[in-house]
Formats: C-alpha cells, sequence, structure tokens
C-alpha cells in the first residue's frame, strides 16, 4: 500500500471516528451510548491500524487490506444510533457488513484470497446473511423484537406481528448456527490438513476468530446487552490476533523456505560424494585396466628378453635394474589406485577391504567389524576412508604400539571407531585430512567426533545413518 493511500486510509478512519461519536452523543436511543462512543471507535482504529501494519510486513497478503475494510465496515453499525428511521434501517442492514468481511478474514487467512468454490459459497452466504438475514423479521417486528426499546420503527415494517416476526428471527438465529457450524467444519478440515508448525499459526486465529463469530450471532439473534458487550471485546481483539497470527505464519514461511534449501544444500551435498565416489571408481578402474595391465605386461616381456642376454653381464644388470623399478612403479601404482578407490571395496563390501587395509599397517591393528550385508555404497565408502586416514595419522604422529577399529550397526546407524594407544593431542582443526573426512560425513548426515587429550591415545568416531 503507497504512503498516499495509507494517508487516505487514516484520515478517513479519522472522519470515521468523528462520526461514530456524533451519532453516539447525538441519539435519542440505544442503552450503552458511553460505552458503545468508547468501543466503536477503539475497534476501527485496531482493525484499521493493525490492518494498515499487517499490509506493510506482508503486502502479499490481502488479509491486512480485509482488515481495514472491515474496520470501516464496523462504523456502518453505528448508523443504528441515528434517530432518523431511514438511517436506522441503513444501519441495521448494512451494519451487519463487517460480520462478512470479518467471516471472509477468517476463511481465507493467512492469504486473504478464496482458494476454493466452496469457500466462496461460505463467504457469500455470511455476507448475506449479516446483512440481509434480519430483513424478513424487520418487516414485522417491533423494535423491542429487535434488541432496541426505544429505537424508531424500521422503514421496512409493514405491520407489526410478533409472533411471525419471532419465527422469522427464530430462522435466522438457525441460519447462522448453520453457517458457524459448517465455517467450524471447514475450518477444521483446514487446520488438520496442514503441517504441526503451521497449526500453531493457525490456531489462535482460528479460536479467536470462532469465538467471536459466535457470540456476534449471538449478539444478532438477540442475545441481549450482556451478549453485544462481549462481542464487542472480543471484536477489539480479535485484529492483534489476526496480525500475530499472520506474522507468525511469515515466519513459518521463511522457517519452512530454509528447510527446503537446507535439504536441498544437503541433497547437492550428497550428490557431490556421489559423484566424487563414482569418479574415484572410474580412476581406479581405468588405473588397473590400462597402465596397470601395461605395466605388468612389460615386466612379462622383460622377463622373457633375460635368457637372451645371459651371456652379456652389464646388459643383465640393466636388466634386472629395470625389472626391479617397473616392480617398484607397479607396486607404487597399484597403492594409489588403492588409495582413489580399492577394488576390494567395490566388488566385496566394507569388511574385506578393511580387513585388507589392517593387513597392510606397520602398527599392530584389531578390527571387529559386525555384519555380512553390504551397506550403501557412498556409507561404505565414507566409513572406509575415515578408517584409512586414522590409520594414516596414527602412523605418522600417534607412535603408538597399538591400534583398533570397530564398526557397528544398530537402529539405522553405522558406527565407526579408531582408537589407538598413542601420545594424543591430536587437533581435527589442525589437518585437512579429518577436515575433508567430516565434511565427507556432515554431506551424508553423520558426525565425527574426535577424542586425544595429551597422552590418553586419540579415538576418532562416526556416525553414518544407513
Amino acid at each position: 500500500m503507497s504512503a498516499a493511500r495509507m494517508r487516505a486510509v487514516v484520515i478517513a478512519a479519522l472522519l470515521g471516528s468523528i462520526l461514530v461519536a456524533l451519532l453516539v452523543v447525538g441519539s435519542d436511543h440505544q442503552d450503552g451510548g458511553l460505552l458503545w462512543a468508547v468501543f466503536g471507535p477503539a475497534i476501527l482504529w485496531s482493525f484499521v491500524g493493525t490492518g494498515l501494519y499487517a499490509s506493510h510486513k506482508r503486502p502479499e497478503s490481502r488479509t491486512g487490506e480485509l482488515m481495514v475494510w472491515l474496520g470501516f465496515a464496523w462504523v456502518l453499525s453505528a448508523l443504528t444510533f441515528a434517530n432518523d428511521p431511514t438511517i436506522y434501517t441503513l444501519g441495521m442492514i448494512a451494519g451487519g457488513l463487517w460480520g462478512g468481511v470479518f467471516l471472509q478474514l477468517v476463511v481465507t487467512f493467512p492469504t486473504g484470497r478464496i482458494q476454493s468454490a466452496a469457500d466462496r459459497w461460505v463467504v457469500w452466504a455470511g455476507y448475506l446473511l449479516f446483512t440481509l438475514g434480519t430483513v424478513p423479521a424487520m418487516l414485522f417486528a417491533a423494535p423491542d423484537q429487535l434488541g432496541c426499546d426505544t429505537c424508531p420503527d424500521s422503514v421496512l415494517l409493514v405491520r407489526r406481528d410478533e409472533d411471525l416476526a419471532s419465527v422469522l428471527l427464530g430462522l435466522q438465529a438457525v441460519a447462522w448456527a448453520v453457517l458457524f457450524v459448517v465455517v467450524l467444519v471447514r475450518l477444521a478440515k483446514r487446520w488438520r490438513a496442514t503441517e504441526p508448525l503451521a497449526r500453531l499459526q493457525l490456531t489462535p486465529v482460528y479460536a479467536c476468530g470462532l469465538l467471536t463469530f459466535l457470540l456476534a450471532t449471538v449478539a444478532t439473534a438477540g442475545g441481549g446487552a450482556g451478549a453485544r458487550w462481549a462481542a464487542l471485546i472480543a471484536t477489539v481483539l480479535l485484529p492483534f490476533a489476526l496480525l500475530g497470527g499472520l506474522l507468525r505464519s511469515h515466519v513459518a514461511q521463511l522457517d519452512e523456505e530454509l528447510r527446503d534449501r537446507l535439504e536441498e544444500l544437503r541433497a547437492s551435498r550428497q550428490r557431490l560424494v556421489e559423484a566424487g565416489d563414482a569418479e574415484r571408481r572410474r580412476l581406479e578402474r581405468d588405473l588397473h585396466d590400462g597402465a596397470q595391465s601395461r605395466l605388468v605386461g612389460v615386466a612379462l616381456l622383460l622377463g622373457q628378453l633375460r635368457p637372451r642376454v645371459a651371456g652379456d653381464p652389464t646388459s643383465t644388470e640393466l636388466l634386472e635394474r629395470a625389472h626391479g623399478e617397473l616392480t617398484t612403479g607397479l607396486a607404487e601404482l597399484r597403492e594409489l589406485a588403492r588409495g582413489i578407490h580399492p577394488a576390494v571395496l567395490t566388488e566385496r563390501g566394507l569388511e574385506p577391504a578393511l580387513t585388507a587395509l589392517v593387513t597392510r599397517a606397520p602398527v599392530p591393528v584389531a578390527l571387529d567389524a559386525d555384519g555380512d550385508t553390504r551397506l550403501p555404497a557412498p556409507v561404505e565408502s565414507a566409513a572406509y576412508f575415515v578408517v584409512s586416514e586414522a590409520l594414516t595419522n596414527v602412523v605418522k604422529y600417534a607412535r603408538a604400539t597399538h591400534a583398533s577399529v570397530a564398526v557397528r550397526r544398530g537402529s539405522g546407524r553405522v558406527t565407526i571407531e579408531v582408537a589407538d594407544d598413542g601420545v594424543g593431542g591430536a587437533d581435527a582443526g589442525n589437518g585437512s585430512g579429518l577436515r575433508g573426512l567430516a565434511d565427507r560425513v556432515a554431506a551424508l548426515d553423520g558426525t565425527l567426533t574426535l577424542e586425544s587429550p595429551p597422552g590418553g591415545g586419540t579415538r576418532v568416531r562416526v556416525e553414518m545413518p544407513l
């Protein structure tokens, strides 16, 4: 809403307040005029003020605009204080317009827009009942039957017929009760269909709205002065409940968007991990099937060449040196391929891969792994490299005499622990290896913790969901 439009609304609300005061002070009828003179402008300003604020904070929602319209519709109720029968009659009809706007507010909260044909029928029924619902009874009812002993006769009065007027007022009350039940059922279904967080935002709004609707229905149906003032008080408080619910729904919407973004971030991190693992497996296969196979072929050719140079010591020495360098290079290539992604992990699973890993470790390592079934590939890969990096750190820095590896599965999670009896004092923040593993584990919704008191050994613990 533009600044010029807001200023126009404020000026109109000020004029409306003056109109209400003049009508109430100059009225020759209606009890409780002083109280109405206070509550009338209060309700007007409560809806207009909160509506303008809601429009400023949530311009995409029409709720704030409807709250402003409800405030001005409420001013029409003050026309029933007029001494002129025509204006009084107009007030009896148009004064119920605020009830229709109010019903639309509650039914369309928090967007302020009608979402379905059924809601549209409910809203139109509300406008008709709250405005024209009293007209049939006004054709035959005396002022006291309409809730005001000192009010003038309606200009619509055909003849006074107390019994017929009572029947028509009873039918009006039944229609309002049916509408209340319909609204209650629809809001209950909508409340049950929403997410738990959204329910927290809707509950106070629906509760306050239905309470106000009920009190207004009872008051309009002739519930007496007590019902009218209860409806007035509830109406004054209603816009603040609507504003609070609207702002909370905005927070809930932002929270939902944040959760969606976090979920997408988590999914993208997992895709990156899976893509990295797939690339590792491809490189390992290329090295195994390509360069490694060619080097094995060269070793076989050198072996076939050995008998032909047996009588030449110089050639034999060079051949042996070449064969030794080739054997060393082939072993390093195999170790490189294993470090990129061990073939045994892909072909046989985590436990055989860990068995091969701890067997090659220069420090005695006890392996305790349960379960024969395969784990998801990203989990197996992450678990293997956690153990590999931890054992590498044991060999390089821990000065340990013994280490242990334990793998446990249960409750939909896998736990990996690598411990040693070394000097301790490890810090995950000082090395890129454990930080990289922590990122890999976190991408799978897992956690990595490090315990390494000085002189107390080191324990790396990882938990990942399966």
